[in-house]
Formats: C-alpha cells, structure tokens, sequence
C-alpha cells in the first residue's frame, strides 16, 4: 500500500467516512503487513484522530478478533481485555453493518490502550495546571495563582469559578462552592459542587467519581454536580459518558442532550429535564472569560447549529475547533491590535500562517427572527465586547474568506451560508485590544441580515501540559 492510499484511508477512519470497501482493503493490509499496522497505530494516537470509543460488549467475539489483527506483537491482550471489562460498555442501540463493526472495534482497542495510559501514575506529579480564574477564593491550606502546578489532593473552592488544564488537552472547570480531588492522571473525585469537562479524543476515558457514580469520557463534553447531600446529576453537552451507579452498579451510556440523576436512597439513574444553564463555568471551559454589552455566549444544545438559532437583542458566540493545529496559510482580514471599520476589512486580505501553532476558533454572530415587512426597518446598533484567556491572532470578517475558512476552521456539525451575505455591513467596526485578548464590537444590523466573523485564538503554549 502506497503512502498516499494509507493516507486516504487512516483520514477516513478518523472522520468515520470509511465505506465497506476500504474497511476491508484496511484489514486486509493489517492482517499482511506487521509495520502497516503498528505505523496506523501510531499515526492515529500521534494525531489525535480517534473520534470515540465505540460500545462493544465484553463478550462480544469481535473483540479478540480486533485485537490480534491490530495490536503490535508482544502486546498483551489479557491487560486490553481486562480494561474493556471493567468498562462494562453495553452495545449501541443503533444499527450497524458488517464492516463499520470490524472498524469500530479497532477504535475500542485503541481507545483501551489510551484508558490504560491515563491510569499510570507518577510520585509527585504534577497533574493539571490552573489556567483561570474568574474571583476565586480558595479554603484551606492550598491556595493557587493562575500558572500553578496542582498535584495529588483536594481543591477546595469558596466561591469563584477556576479552570484546570490536564494533560492530552482536557480542560476542566470547576464552580465554587466545590471541592475536587486529584487521584490521578485522568482521574478526579467531586466530593461537592459543580465540575464541566472537555475531553478531546486523546483523553477518552477521563473519569470523574463521586459518592454515587463513575462518570468515564467517551469522548465528550459534559458537566457533573453534587449537591450537599450527595446527590449527583450528569448531563452531556457534546458526545457521550459512560455511568454508574455504585449503589446499583447499574449501567448507562448517557448521550449528548441527555442528563440523569441519582438522588438519596436510591441506586437507579432516573433521566431528568436537559439544563445547560446549570453550569455556568461552560464559557470559561472554552477559553470566553468575560462578555459584555449585546454579547452573549451560546450555551449547547443538542444538535445546536447556528443557522437555527436566532437573536434580535444579542450578539452571539458559538464555539467552533479547539486545539487545532494549522497546517496550511490562510487569508484573513485582521491580524493586528487595533480599530477597524468596513474598508478595513471588507476584502481586506492578510496572511495567516501555521507557524506550529494549536488554535481556537469561534463564530460570533448577528441572525434575528425572521420578521415580516423588513425593508424599510431602521438599522440597530449593538456594541459589546469579549474577552479570552488566550491572544486573538487573527479575525476573519470577509464573506469569501469565511466560507473558504469553512471546512477547516469551522465545525464540521454547523450549516453555513455562502457568499458574501455573511460579512460585516458597511458601518460595522471592530477593536481588537493591544494584549489581543479583548475584542469590541459595534455593529449596525438590519433586521433582515445576517453578520458573522471568525476568531481565531493562539493556544498553543510550551508550557501547558500538551
């Protein structure tokens, strides 16, 4: 197999667009070629590329099957097939065919062999660094500055709201009153408060205990709350987790848009009303540290997309990649601190280049409810501003550049529009503040217009724990 078809098809598998064919064409050069599927094995955990565990069941045959054609020789299969017991992962409702089986099983056992990872610790290791605070009064003896190393132990928050960065890019927030503890590396212990978690697909299998659950990532976005007398609840923003009940040792896959509850004296997961507004620490999660005037922060919904979300009051704040890496140029309208009106960025075309770097990009958009005998409606003014914990090093306001920018800096769940029509409006500005961390917007809409711009956010720093 040449290097441009093992390319084709390991660009397939991560995206889940592998057809019956090349599912087949791929074991089949698996079960030939030794150094073909140890090099797929170690491009997949290189990349990041692994979209999820896939649900298998322990007794399912397909399992030793997957393993022996793609594990490297001298791994052992008892640790695989212990660690997939211990999950206890049940089979997914919907239906699949043959091969997609076959492929998602060499995702489960990759998958594994990452939980396996998260589960070796090290003696006095540092296991998360505090990126953020937002008024943070810390209890107890243990007090932290943003920056500082947080190992083994309890943080105990009085009131505020802190993020924590784990290595393989998992963020965590935390809403005080709270107190988390740190097992582990991957593993935390919520003994009170609320928690909201990001875990790109490096990190599956991150776990969060509490006195009535195990919540293991599958992938996911998801937030856990415990209440003084222990009663927890979990809800899935993004994704999916795997729960259980510790009293019942009952079993959920819990999916994106669901949420469950265990309350007192009882083991069972009881499904409760979906409420992302219970966890406030969301925008914080992703990097948005503060808004104000007619901004506001889309809080997820399932299948959220922003055509279908309208706001005739507010500016609107979508988050799109997160810890991208940029590969190739792109053209962009701003890149510099400063103020900018329409002819400075309608059509206004600079250069933004890899450079190595891991970015955040966000949507922020103006799309009101669609309303009758709009042609003679006077324009609106918004002004509001957003703040980021990271530098803004490039904005893209430009129609053209937007939908060329779609593909790859976009989310690949969200519908855009095309053309033009997106780009700001002849009296529309933008500032983007000297440390780059605060953009202002003044926009004047119409009530039947949409505007978007891209904000593209450098988190790429040497010192997180990547």
């Amino acid at each position: 197999m040449n290097d441009e078809r093992f390319n084709e098809l390991l660009e397939g598998f991560a995206d889940g667009t592998l057809n019956n064919d090349a599912s087949r064409e791929l074991l089949t050069a698996f079960a030939t070629d030794v150094d073909l599927k140890a090099r797929f094995l170690s491009e997949l955990r290189l990349q990041n590329s692994l979209r999820g565990l896939s649900l298998l069941d322990e007794a399912d045959r397909r399992v030793q099957d997957v393993m022996q054609c793609i594990l490297p020789e001298r791994t052992s299969l008892d640790m695989s097939a212990a660690v997939l017991s211990a999950l206890r992962l049940s089979k997914p409702s919907r239906r699949w065919y043959p091969a997609a089986k076959w492929v998602a099983g060499i995702a489960a056992v990759i998958a594994l062999g990452w939980f396996v990872m998260w589960s070796l610790p090290k003696a006095d290791e540092s296991l998360a660094i505090v990126a953020h605070q937002i008024d943070a009064t810390w209890s107890g003896d243990r007090k932290f500055t943003p920056g500082a190393h947080v190992g083994k132990g309890h943080l105990k928050l009085v009131a505020g709201v802190v993020r924590l960065d784990f290595a393989k890019d998992v963020r965590l927030t935390l809403e005080g009153p709270a107190d988390l503890e740190l097992i582990g590396p991957g593993e935390t212990r919520l003994h009170s408060g609320k928690l909201t978690a990001n875990v790109p697909p490096d990190g599956i299998g991150f776990q969060v205990h509490t006195e009535r659950a195990k919540v293991v990532d599958l992938g996911t976005t998801f937030g856990v709350s415990v209440g003084t007398n222990g009663a927890t609840d979990v809800a899935v923003f993004e994704g999916r987790v795997a729960v259980t009940s510790l009293a019942s040792r009952e079993e959920k896959i819990i999916n994106e848009g669901d949420e469950v509850t265990l309350n007192e004296g009882s083991g069972a997961l009881m499904p409760q009303k979906f409420n992302t507004h219970a966890f406030r620490g969301w925008p914080v999660l992703f990097g948005v540290v503060n808004t104000g005037g007619k901004i506001r922060f889309a809080y997820p919904q399932p299948h959220l997309n922003p055509a279908d979300v309208t706001d005739g009051d507010n500016i609107v704040i979508f988050t799109e990649r997160f810890a991208t890496k940029l590969r190739t140029d792109f053209t962009v309208s701003v890149t510099e601190p400063g103020d900018y009106g329409p002819d400075e960025t309608i059509g206004r075309k600079e250069t933004l280049r890899p450079e190595k770097r891991r970015v955040n990009t966000y949507l922020i958009q103006y799309h009101p409810p669609q309303a009758k005998n709009t042609a003679n409606s006077d324009p609106k003014r918004f002004v509001g501003e957003v703040s980021f914990d990271r530098p803004i090093i490039a904005i893209i306001a430009d129609g053209e550049q937007l939908t060329a920018s779609d593909q790859v800096l976009g989310r690949k769940r969200f519908a855009y529009p095309l053309g033009i029509g997106r780009s700001l409006k002849n009296g529309d500005h933008l500032s983007l503040s000297q440390d780059r961390h605060t953009l202002k917007l003044d926009w004047q809409v119409t009530a039947d217009g949409v505007n978007q711009i891209r904000v593209i956010v450098d988190v790429s720093d040497p010192q997180t724990m990547r």
